[in-house]
């Protein structure tokens, strides 16, 4: 061993502290000196539940070696990967092309999402039987599931197979050509808006499905305040309910459109 490193170490039990000093009781003779980083913090791995690694179909835009790669940069250990793909991971046969390049090619694990309806095209649920050894969930992110009923049929039968559902929150009713945030930079602009209830009537519905299934649900990307405020409702209500967001939600609002 040629450098011993000492640093602290983040643990859960230490909340709220956050931090935790530990010592080496032993350690070999042969250690050449003595790292010592008491200002840095040692992390267990992260885990990123959505991910975009876009092999096989896309991969002039990522490839599982590179974003896993970037991933590990980040401190990243696992991460899950989305299922809009081509093929789209909608049965084992197809599931199977990711799967080899993951074996062969992911510096980290690799958990992917098998798609809700085949082909992503929300009218057939896949082969969630046929492909649930292999997926951490299923989801058809990058479109939203219209179909009440779809929706239904799919929480149902990720309950029986111990899967999440992992959905993308869109009612394509509400989309009216928008490409920006319906708010004020858009209307006094002349934009088409996309307007918050899009997202939230979508999360609305899906938490009611929830709770009539038992299905675990996962809300992805979520970006409005309605949203948060009925996932915190079905929450405290029993809804297995979880859900995520990114930067761009909370550090920019309509301000910050030119």
């Amino acid at each position: 061993m040629d450098k011993l490193n000492q640093a602290r170490v983040m643990t859960l039990k230490s909340l709220p502290q956050f931090t935790r000093d530990f010592v080496v009781s032993s350690f070999p003779a042969e250690v050449a000196g003595v790292m010592h980083s008491s200002k840095y913090t040692i992390f267990p791995g992260f885990c990123d539940v959505h991910v975009h690694f876009r092999e096989p179909g896309f991969s002039y835009k990522e490839t599982i070696l590179t974003g896993s790669l970037a991933a590990a940069r980040g401190g990243y250990t696992a991460v899950c990967t989305m299922p809009n793909l081509d093929p789209v991971p909608d049965c084992p046969k197809n599931l199977r092309e990711q799967l080899d390049i993951i074996d062969s090619d992911a510096v980290i694990n690799v958990y992917p999402y098998g798609s809700i309806t085949a082909g992503q095209r929300g009218e057939t649920l896949s082969d969630m039987e046929g492909m649930a050894d292999f997926v951490i969930g299923f989801s058809d992110d990058g479109k939203g599931v219209q179909d009440p009923e779809i929706m239904r049929q799919a929480m149902l039968k990720a309950k029986a197979l111990g899967k999440m559902i992992a959905a993308h929150c869109e009612d394509s009713s509400l989309l009216n050509g928008g490409y920006i945030h319906d708010g004020h930079y858009a209307k006094k602009h002349g934009h088409k808006g996309i307007s918050s209830e899009s997202e939230w009537k979508q999360v609305e519905r899906d938490l009611v499905i929830a709770k009539e299934t038992g299905c675990a649900y996962h809300v992805c990307h979520v970006s409005c305040k309605e949203s948060v405020d009925l996932i915190r409702k079905a929450k405290a209500d029993g809804v297995d309910v979880t859900c995520e967001t990114a930067p761009h939600y909370i550090v920019l609002d309509d301000n910050d459109l030119k």
